[in-house]
């Protein structure tokens, strides 16, 4: 499984963000601005997973991170990882692998949204 996720993606910068925003979006990500430029996406519930933990169901807690950076050849780069304070955290060891399904799934639904947006040079899976 892949810790993080690096989306090399084609045309203007201000575009390719935009992008990535909406394919956080259409997996029903909230998506805010972080401070130093990249995004912060939320899905789910943390009073519900706190609660529960791992039985959240469809209101289980995760949270993402983008950062942003720019490659050699001037590509931007959208790196997608998890943040490990969230539902893994508090839905124990089947959170955990919850949270892994999840990013994973969350992982290639975003790639395939990019494709389709025709902005996607190529993924890079991190381990």
């Amino acid at each position: 499984m892949a810790s993080s996720y690096d989306y090399f993606l084609l045309g203007d910068h201000a575009a390719a963000r935009a992008a990535i925003r909406g394919a956080l979006e259409a997996q029903g990500f909230t998506i805010t601005e972080t401070p130093t430029g990249g995004f912060f996406a939320k899905r789910g519930s943390t009073a519900r997973t706190v609660w529960l933990g791992a039985m959240a169901g469809s209101k289980f807690v995760i949270n993402l991170a983008v950062d942003f950076m720019t490659d050699a050849q001037g590509l931007l780069v959208a790196r997608l990882h998890r943040d490990m304070t969230s539902g893994a955290l508090l839905g124990g060891a089947i959170g955990a692998a919850k949270t892994a399904t999840i990013f994973g799934e969350t992982g290639d639904a975003v790639a395939n949204d990019l494709v389709a947006r025709q902005v996607l040079a190529h993924r890079i899976d991190n381990a």
